[in-house]
């Protein structure tokens, strides 16, 4: 009974952390891959704690549940540690993987169809089935273990080519080692069910891998506020030693060298070039969507390249284009410079040319007529 109630631990992890990240973060879309994650990996631990405790055609239903989830685990966690590099493009290798577990639950859709309900159950708990159904229960167990297996060991040399290539490339963060945690965990769990091992190991790998579901979680939500918190001390108290603080505190994080220089170019594409710090209202958090990568990123790289915090160096890049817009416009009123210039009142606009320049825009003007 105890056995039974600690496999579902893993479950119980993943469905409170579902239900608390909304709760914490709002819906904040940073959240999206690891909110799919916990999906997929509560559904597989639901599938395979159940599949131990129930019988007929209701161990029947969670094992499809299970041989169709399951596949999608390894790709479900390459999809978040992927959405935490700071060039986060869609990979559609990734999501190609949606047709493995599709192949499967179809295969063994028409195996059920041709074998019968009994039949189906007798292959999947590795009894004789008798009678003309013995080559479709030979297909069936060839389908749901030795192809599925086959599958699933294929994922895991991928993730451990991924994961080794992304450390030689220097992406060294918790959540990855936590996902490689959760894999290995996983694995052996698969193979503690494959091969019927003792009821105290499964507790104690349903322990374990609910531990790495909970830090996985924690720590993404962790660093995604303290990124925050990072940004908001930037933008507010200019006096504090930022680029050291950010550094300490997400210490976890290291982008490699080309990452950042790649980073710096389409940021400075997109402030610059584009002028965006001409929009009124940006954020920074609506540059790192732009970029697709997440607002720590963002701030580390405005703060070690220009010394300043983003919405300094947007300040900035505004009064140059004011000076620059006062030249030519020299009888313009306050109102029509400061929203020219992405700022949303003249009062706004002489406080920071004020601050920046020293003088308010009319003495600069009139210095250099």
């Amino acid at each position: 009974m105890i056995t039974t109630v600690i496999s579902f631990l893993p479950f119980t992890t993943c469905l409170f952390w579902l239900v608390l990240n909304p709760l914490l973060h709002k819906n904040d879309k940073a959240f999206r891959t690891l909110e799919f994650l916990l999906v997929i990996a509560g559904t597989v631990s639901l599938s395979q704690a159940s599949i131990a405790c129930s019988d007929g055609k209701t161990m029947m239903s969670f094992f499809l549940i299970r041989q169709f989830i399951t596949p999608l685990l390894i790709p479900a966690v390459m999809l978040y540690t992927n959405s935490l590099l700071p060039d986060n493009h869609p990979k559609p290798a990734i999501q190609a993987w949606i047709a493995v577990p599709i192949s499967l639950l179809f295969a063994e859709t028409i195996l059920i169809m041709l074998s019968g309900t009994d039949g189906f159950i007798d292959a999947i708990c590795k009894t004789p089935a008798g009678g003309r159904y013995d080559r479709i229960v030979n297909m069936v167990h060839l389908c749901s273990f030795w192809v599925f297996y086959s599958v699933l060991a294929v994922q895991v040399l991928l993730w451990i080519i991924v994961s080794v290539t992304r450390v030689i490339k220097g992406y060294r963060n918790i959540q990855l080692l936590n996902c490689s945690v959760i894999i290995l965990l996983f694995t052996a769990s698969e193979i503690a069910t494959l091969t019927e091992v003792a009821p105290t190991i499964t507790a104690i790998i349903s322990i374990l891998l609910s531990c790495a579901f909970f830090f996985t979680a924690y720590k993404g939500v962790f660093n995604y506020y303290n990124g925050i918190r990072i940004s908001e001390t930037q933008e507010q108290d200019d006096t504090e030693d930022i680029p050291h603080e950010s550094d300490h505190i997400m210490a976890d994080i290291h982008l490699s060298q080309a990452d950042e220089d790649n980073l710096r170019i389409r940021f400075e594409d997109l402030i610059v070039t584009e002028q965006l710090f001409l929009k009124q209202g940006i954020r920074i958090s609506d540059i790192a969507s732009m970029l697709q990568t997440n607002r720590t990123y963002v701030s580390r790289l405005v703060n070690n390249t220009y010394n300043m915090s983003f919405s300094d160096y947007i300040n900035t890049l505004r009064i140059d284009y004011a000076e620059q817009y006062l030249m030519h416009h020299k009888d313009a009123k306050q109102s029509d410079i400061a929203a020219a210039c992405g700022f949303p009142n003249a009062s706004a606009f002489n406080n920071v040319f004020k601050k920046i320049t020293g003088v308010t825009p009319k003495i600069w003007l009139a210095t250099r007529s």
